[in-house]
């Protein structure tokens, strides 16, 4: 995985509630410094953490602005995340994610709250058995990829994210899996392996968009990507203390609609040396019949860290869509700030081939923040 990004948890509303309570009425619960109620120090990016309680409370949010080729210009508060994690003993834990999205759109018109939605993006809760085998039960982030696994804004290095990570699986999974660690040669070795049964579960169901939140960017692609079952796995080795990763996953599913099956496999890597990372993801979608011509595609992105904090980041991909049959090619080159920890500031400028379809032109903005 990136060495720079890690992964983050989200909120569900009754566990937004037992955070903002523990927030809330912290003074009249505290009674003294032995209170156990108290908190580690807070540093921006960590989250509020309650050692005695295992509880651990964060988030995240991000404004963003679009300069888009033949578009209005416009701006959004794409996600307003809060993060609660809790500790039941040494081998369970709990946590939920909510994410309110598009909260807010800025036009020339004004200020918009009319497509503002509530979601539910993580719901789980784990068993750790052992270092070889932790077992997880509820709504899980699907396990393809790397930048699906990290996926949150200040995470990324761009603002846009690439079709492939997004656009050929649903990005989130209703069911059990279990994941675990085994060495090999010194070198680590992870494991994932799931099932997903939505159409029993229904566990936070949500309408998840093939092409991302690129439809509020300009966009223009009606296709869901909401599993209805599934089955598949994921391994990562890791060579020389993350140095090299090299990951490979394999999914065959179902999707509600259009209720048609495929099997996805997927390849992806990150190497990082001393004046460049690189990292790069590829997919391959094949239905299951001849109607529905095969998707895919990749990408490939170097990170260049410049001084004081700054990057530069550039990123080539080519995706092979299905419906539209057209292929699209997008590159992206931009700037990527981090001079306070938990702060990200990027602009970049984004070129696309056939942008009605996934990913328009012009120049994203951000600034998002770690609670």
């Amino acid at each position: 995985m990136n060495r720079i990004a890690c992964r983050l948890h989200r909120l569900t509303p009754p566990a937004l509630l037992l955070a903002l309570g523990v927030v809330l009425f912290r003074p009249a619960i505290a009674a003294g410094d032995d209170s156990p109620w108290e908190t580690d120090p807070y540093q921006l990016g960590q989250g509020l953490y309650f050692p005695q309680q295992g509880l651990r409370v964060g988030g995240y949010a991000d404004l963003h602005y679009y300069d888009l080729d033949d578009e209005p210009r416009s701006a959004s508060i794409d996600d307003l995340s809060l993060i609660v994690t809790k500790d039941f003993g040494s081998r369970w834990k709990l946590l939920s994610e909510t994410d309110l999205s598009e909260a807010a759109i800025i036009t020339r018109r004004g200020v918009s709250t009319s497509d503002a939605t509530l979601e539910v993006e993580r719901l789980y809760v784990d068993y750790y058995a052992s270092s070889a085998a932790t077992f997880r039960f509820g709504k899980f982030l699907t396990p393809v990829g790397q930048w699906n696994l990290i996926h949150a804004d200040p995470l990324v290095w761009t603002v846009t994210r690439p079709l492939s990570t997004a656009a050929a699986f649903s990005t989130s999974a209703n069911g059990a899996m279990m994941y675990g660690t085994r060495t090999l040669a010194q070198d680590d070795l992870d494991y994932t392996l799931y099932v997903d049964d939505t159409q029993a579960i229904g566990l936070a169901t949500d309408a998840d968009s093939a092409y991302g939140s690129y439809g509020r960017a300009g966009a223009i692609n009606p296709l869901r990507n909401e599993f209805d079952r599934a089955a598949g796995g994921q391994t990562h080795y890791h060579w020389h203390d993350d140095q090299l990763t090299i990951g490979g996953s394999f999914v065959a599913y179902e999707l509600r609609d259009p209720r048609k099956s495929y099997r996805l496999g997927g390849l992806d890597f990150d190497w990082t040396g001393s004046h460049v990372e690189l990292s790069g993801e590829g997919v391959y979608r094949t239905p299951n019949g001849a109607q529905t011509p095969s998707e895919y595609g990749g990408y490939l992105q170097a990170v260049i860290p410049l001084p004081d904090q700054l990057f530069l980041v550039g990123r080539f991909e080519h995706f092979r869509n299905s419906t539209p049959n057209v292929t699209d090619n997008i590159s992206t080159v931009g700037l990527n700030y981090r001079g306070v920890a938990g702060l990200v500031f990027r602009i970049e400028r984004t070129h696309a081939s056939h942008e009605y379809t996934g990913l328009p032109s012009g120049w994203f903005a951000s600034v998002a923040v770690l609670f």
